[in-house]
């Protein structure tokens, strides 16, 4: 192979290999693993001032804002958007996108996200003698191939504490009247007794499909 063929091997296969190298999008400084299994990584998150790192997100991921705040997001194609996010607004995100963020409030942005670790499986196929979730009335806040999220509040009726039946593998995470969050995983196909504790003032259900 003579200088030129291998000049031009090595022009191609760089961008290749600076793409994987792009580091995950967590662990970082502000984001504090919550647990992990073989199905979720659990993460509580707030975006810092400061400029952090171009990333890649490995995982598709879910989640949902707790505290309000600002931050700058910068493509690999040098895109600059500025975006301010409310508390309470529902997050998800296919594996892939790659870019940096800054956050730029003096009161940071916050949020409980949950990385999918698995490729979709479907609900359990099963019969079962308890009642099927969800119960109560649950306000449904996104529905998609690869996730449902329904949230109980102070306005909606909450799950009967009777066990009921959980189809999919389930992340259960709830703020008490300090906004403090609290994770949990309920495996597909098993039954719960009480989905929300006495503490909740809110509580978000992620079913992963």
């Amino acid at each position: 192979m003579n200088k030129l063929h291998c000049l031009l091997l090595l022009c191609l296969t760089l961008p290749a290999q600076a793409q994987e190298d792009y580091p995950p999008a967590y662990p970082r400084e502000g984001a504090t693993r919550m647990f992990e299994n073989d199905h979720v990584i659990v993460w509580n998150i707030s975006w810092l001032q400061g400029d952090y790192p171009v990333h890649r997100h490995r995982y598709d991921h879910t989640g949902v804002y707790y505290s309000p705040g600002d931050r700058v997001i910068t493509s690999v194609d040098g895109e600059v958007r500025e975006v301010s996010t409310p508390a309470w607004n529902i997050s998800f995100q296919l594996a892939g996108v790659t870019h940096k963020e800054a956050g730029i409030s003096v009161d940071p942005l916050r949020a409980v996200f949950i990385q999918i670790k698995r490729p979709v499986t479907g609900p359990t196929r099963s019969r079962p003698s308890a009642t099927e979730f969800p119960t109560g009335e649950p306000l449904e806040r996104l529905i998609n191939t690869r996730v449902r999220v329904w949230e109980y509040n102070q306005t909606t009726t909450g799950p009967e504490e009777s066990a009921h039946f959980f189809n999919s593998d389930t992340v259960v995470v709830w703020f008490d009247a300090e906004n403090q969050p609290t994770a949990n995983f309920i495996s597909g196909g098993t039954t719960q007794e009480r989905v929300t504790p006495a503490a909740a003032v809110r509580t978000f259900v992620f079913e992963i499909l």
